[in-house]
């Protein structure tokens, strides 16, 4: 089949240079294959990076080429060998993610499965009803999730008219909770980490344009992004390209971090070794944005990581040198928010660690 081929392709070119993503990018556009079958090589790939320490595993014990049409075998089924069970081989994570998750087992499940396709409804341009029905006269399959602003779709809806046209953005359902909650806290909000833009369109679409939104980051490529995504969205942004000495209602900080929160959808993530590495940058981060924070004020930070480093560790020395930070409870359905000793896990869809801290002076 030729969709094997292509993706045992991807998987050699991964094995040489890594970045799953970029490999997929720089095939999958001219492998003259269908929507379908490009969505067929992507999970095939996914299996792939995401068990790649058992498959090797499989392929050493059976004295096999470590090569990329090997892999898809062992990941299709047609290479077998009992390998003795280890968390580590089993899994295909790293020795640092294994520790971590011998306190976390519920949420191997979560990185390991298959990622649902999230949509974030544009309600500034129609209702969530409205939005599935378009979805539906598509040929897509839809269904309500949580907020109510995600719909669970096909992925073939990311090509969609639907987002083409701006009704709706791909999201997970975990991250439009964040945006939910950060534009309940106030009226004036900066979006510190905006990237390309998500968190801040699923703000504008929840306010429906009755919040002043503004976002930042230090990336210009991806401002222009999302001022291009903002147009189609008839959202009312402001992209700031250098930040003012204005103070801020909210000041979402969506920090850069090791993404093992999100390892169903990038599986790179299961290895990564060195989690204390995101931290230092992360404090330097929340340092310069809770400057922007107004008195009684609130700073959200969100990493899509369950490390301690990166979540527990890193709010609990923010702490110890603000003194005028103090942690606003969040009130949600435990199946939903996994409470920690500061902050807790959103696990509506990728586990996104989220603390609310209030400026109380």
């Amino acid at each position: 089949m030729k969709t094997v081929k292509v993706a045992a392709r991807i998987v050699d070119k991964w094995l040489r240079k890594g970045n799953m993503a970029r490999c997929m990018r720089d095939i999958l556009p001219h492998s003259g294959l269908s929507l379908e079958e490009r969505e067929i090589v992507s999970r095939l790939v996914h299996q792939v990076v995401r068990y790649k320490r058992y498959y090797e595993a499989v392929l050493d014990a059976l004295r096999l080429p470590k090569n990329g049409e090997n892999y898809i075998k062992a990941a299709t089924g047609e290479i077998k060998y009992d390998v003795p069970y280890d968390l580590e081989i089993h899994e295909s994570i790293s020795p640092a993610l294994a520790r971590i998750l011998e306190e976390k087992r519920e949420f191997l499940k979560i990185i390991n499965r298959e990622p649902e396709t999230m949509l974030c409804s544009n309600l500034i341009k129609a209702s969530r009803q409205e939005v599935m029905e378009m979805l539906q006269k598509e040929g897509l399959s839809v269904k309500e999730y949580i907020p109510e602003t995600a719909i669970i779709t096909t992925s073939r809806a990311k090509y969609s008219l639907v987002v083409k046209e701006g009704f709706a953005h791909v999201q997970d359902a975990s991250s439009q909770m964040v945006a939910k909650i950060t534009v309940s806290l106030g009226d004036r909000i900066l979006d510190y980490c905006a990237g390309s833009g998500g968190k801040t369109l699923a703000m504008a679409s929840f306010s429906r344009n009755k919040k002043k939104l503004y976002a930042y980051d230090v990336n210009e490529k991806k401002l222009k992004a999302l001022e291009k995504r903002a147009k189609k969205h008839a959202a009312d942004i402001k992209v700031l390209y250098s930040l003012p000495e204005e103070e801020y209602d909210v000041v979402l900080v969506d920090a850069p971090c090791s993404g093992i929160g999100a390892a169903s959808r990038n599986p790179e993530a299961k290895y990564v070794e060195n989690f204390q590495e995101f931290q230092k940058l992360q404090l330097e981060i929340m340092e310069s944005a809770s400057q922007k924070v107004r008195k009684d004020g609130y700073i959200l930070y969100v990493v899509c990581s369950f490390s301690p480093e990166e979540t527990v560790g890193a709010m609990q020395q923010f702490l110890k040198k603000h003194r005028n930070f103090e942690e606003l409870e969040i009130s949600m359905d435990q199946r939903y928010f996994k409470k920690e000793k500061i902050g807790g896990f959103l696990v509506l869809g990728d586990i996104l660690y989220l603390t609310v801290l209030h400026r109380f002076k």
